[in-house]
């Protein structure tokens, strides 16, 4: 039976074994917070929950292991358990003013967590579903390794881990490490279950600036608190975003990472050479091969940072030196004369909005160049992961598309009162269109204009980052936009495309792109869902007769 005792921190602090691997943690917590009072539970501990709102409370599982009749400070700062901990549901926290400071000296076990305060484990931190960490105040520290299904570090969060770490999904916001929504945030979508995503009154371009405007905290945690999931089953995730995890044999910049890149499915067949956009920066990839005007092209990566930077990632092939004797028999063979291949890295940055000259780059000679090269290195290989998972899997998001973003769905949605009365003339920019919060949404009803046919269009433009020296008025704004073609026999088809900014000409939106697949279908649902509900207030308000 657990044994409950009150200390203060110093006194916890010089109980532990000066081995052991929260000693040195506690030391450093000591100081100004030394007199700070601890409730400490001896023995291996078996909760139903555990809030840490308020661990203490009556009727809470920790207040039923206090001796009848001990009196406690009203809120405790730190709860301590000299032992391990399995939590059968949720570990919470999330008070105004603040959450409480728990400490485990051995293992922690629960089935979701979310922490908001400071949370501290010598030995294991096993998650069975999901781990949250979130906010600056917040912080946790495991000295046995780390397993989750879904792990979410967020707004400032504090790490500090040790020993092996293995979660399923990853939203890492707070370390400079590879994750699954460091260049797109869409992938949380697939990742909750409905009730914990952000609702319709959320900004339409919540998630460009982070994970959690796109979920319903709050939501969340009163989910868990009453034993709910909030997590889709692995093989709904898998369905809905799969990942070719294993398309790159890691993050590195290196040859094999490059041949790969450039030979995955984002590059179409005979066509050797493809393009893609996220946030600010924009790639393009280059098989080796012989272009129109004869000259010969190595394989390649080029990335652009927007007028901040350009990098250079290529293969080259260099000869290997052998003697005349040795080339001249090779050549009367027609072999191909033997070679290696080499890393050419190379870049350049942009002053007042203008290029400097380019110049070989390295981790020793240019660290911020080299920062910069790799963040935007990991975002291509996150981008042709989700590129080749959609490809292995069928393409599930194009397909979806398809089905829910059909011509007459289209033409249906555009021919709402809020489109035909504010949407009147597409060539003027005070009749094309509105602002719906930060998201301008505009249509073109089939017309004719200067004596040519205009079919149906659908747009949806938003502010992608800060404009750079040089750019013109609203050039920082990202697009999607859908054309009706109807003049044609058969079914009408639907053409979507899209542009990173106003200057540039929009693209076909491939169906390998599953960012802006996933991002596009959320857009197209919130404006709809507002709309809809527009119209059926404005039907409700109106007198009766």
């Amino acid at each position: 039976m657990p044994t409950f005792r009150v200390a203060t921190l110093s006194e916890v602090a010089s109980s532990l074994p000066s081995g052991h691997v929260l000693a040195r943690r506690m030391q450093e917590l000591v100081g100004a917070q030394r007199g700070e009072w601890v409730a400490c539970f001896s023995g291996n501990l078996r909760l139903p929950a555990l809030d840490l709102a308020a661990p203490l409370a009556a009727g809470s599982p920790l207040h039923a292991l206090v001796p009848t009749g001990q009196t406690l400070p009203p809120l405790p700062c730190r709860v301590f358990i000299d032992g391990d901990l399995h939590i059968e549901g949720a570990l919470t926290g999330g008070a105004p003013q603040g959450a409480t400071h728990l400490i485990v000296a051995d293992n922690l076990q629960a089935h979701d967590a979310t922490v908001d305060g400071m949370l501290d484990i010598g030995g294991t931190l096993a998650v069975t579903d999901l781990l949250w960490g979130h906010g600056a105040q917040g912080a946790l520290c495991v000295h046995g390794g780390l397993s989750a299904r879904v792990g979410l570090f967020t707004h400032g969060f504090q790490l500090q881990l040790q020993g092996p770490e293995h979660i399923a999904w990853l939203l890492d916001e707070v370390r400079g490490v590879p994750h699954l929504a460091e260049f797109s945030r869409e992938a949380v979508t697939a990742l909750f279950l409905p009730p914990g995503l952000a609702g319709s009154d959320a900004p339409l371009s919540a998630g460009e600036d982070g994970i959690t405007p796109l979920l319903n905290r709050d939501a969340i945690v009163t989910a868990l608190r009453h034993g709910q999931c909030v997590l889709p089953a692995d093989e709904a995730i898998a369905a809905a975003w799969p990942l070719a995890t294993a398309l790159f044999a890691d993050e590195t910049i290196s040859v094999a990472n490059v041949l790969t890149a450039v030979h995955c499915v984002a590059v179409a067949r005979k066509q050797h050479q493809a393009s893609g956009w996220f946030g600010q920066t924009d790639f393009s990839l280059c098989q080796r091969h012989v272009d129109e005007d004869g000259d010969p092209r190595d394989a390649s990566v080029f990335m652009t940072v927007w007028k901040t930077w350009d990098f250079y990632v290529a293969v080259e092939r260099v000869p290997v030196h052998r003697g005349a004797l040795a080339r001249l028999g090779a050549a009367l063979r027609r072999h191909p004369a033997p070679f290696t291949e080499q890393l050419l890295l190379a870049y350049r940055s942009y002053r007042h909005g203008t290029p400097a000259q380019w110049q070989p780059v390295d981790e020793i000679t240019h660290p911020e160049a080299w920062r910069a090269c790799t963040h935007a290195w990991r975002g291509v290989l996150d981008y042709l992961r989700k590129a080749e998972g959609q490809a292995h899997a069928g393409y599930p998001l194009w397909r979806r598309l398809q089905a829910e973003l059909t011509p007459p769905c289209i033409k249906a949605f555009t021919s709402l009162p809020r489109f035909t009365e504010h949407c009147t003339d597409w060539w003027d920019s005070d009749r094309n269109g509105w602002w719906e919060d930060d998201m301008w949404v505009g249509a073109r009803q089939p017309c004719m204009h200067d004596g040519q046919p205009w079919g149906r269009a659908f747009k949806l433009s938003w502010k992608n980052g800060a404009p750079a020296p040089g750019d013109g008025a609203d050039n920082a704004h990202s697009a999607y936009q859908c054309d009706v073609d109807e003049a044609r026999e058969g079914p009408a088809l639907l053409q979507w495309t899209l542009a990173q900014r106003q200057s540039e000409a929009r693209t076909p939106l491939q169906r390998c792109a599953a960012d802006h697949i996933a991002r596009l279908l959320r857009l197209y649902g919130l404006v709809e869902s507002r709309l809809q509900a527009a119209g059926t207030a404005a039907t409700a308000a109106k007198p009766p007769g």
